[in-house]
């Protein structure tokens, strides 16, 4: 455990202070790093109670903790980032647009009260006003599709 006369009070309380700051921050800014920043402080401040550390120990279990938890929440970002826009595209999957214009594969259709750009998926004869499918979405890019009859 902590020994008591190794720190004062507020140096005790400086690793749990910046870990709640990074937090705060962390949350008013929707960055992971932050977030890892945070959990290595905390990291620190559990070591800490442990294993007194002062100085350049202390800023050097601090990088450590940065350098293996940094690529953890980049990671964990483009993995929630993926999976966000992998939930949205099944959700507009099978829906109805309407073609407002035409341009060999490469259409606008209306979709959601908004002008999307799409592409067909196969190549068919296409003319404005018609009724097509979303089969995929990749970004702004839907794939669309005739209707199956």
């Amino acid at each position: 455990m902590h020994q008591p006369g190794v720190f004062s009070m507020a140096e005790w309380y400086i690793p749990w202070t910046l870990a709640m700051i990074l937090f705060i921050s962390e949350i008013a800014t929707h960055t992971f790093y932050l977030a890892a920043l945070g959990i290595a402080m905390l990291v620190l401040g559990l070591i800490d109670l442990w294993v007194p550390l002062t100085g350049m120990r202390a800023i050097a279990v601090f990088a450590i903790l940065c350098i293996l938890l940094l690529p953890l929440a980049e990671y964990a970002r483009r993995a929630l980032r993926n999976r966000a826009s992998t939930d949205t595209s099944d959700l507009d999957r099978g829906q109805k647009v309407v073609v407002t214009r035409v341009n060999g594969r490469d259409l606008e259709v209306r979709y959601r009260d908004t002008v999307w750009k799409a592409e067909l998926t196969m190549p068919t004869t296409i003319e404005p006003g018609a009724t097509l499918r979303i089969v995929s979405r990749n970004g702004n890019l839907l794939n669309v599709s005739p209707p199956a009859s």
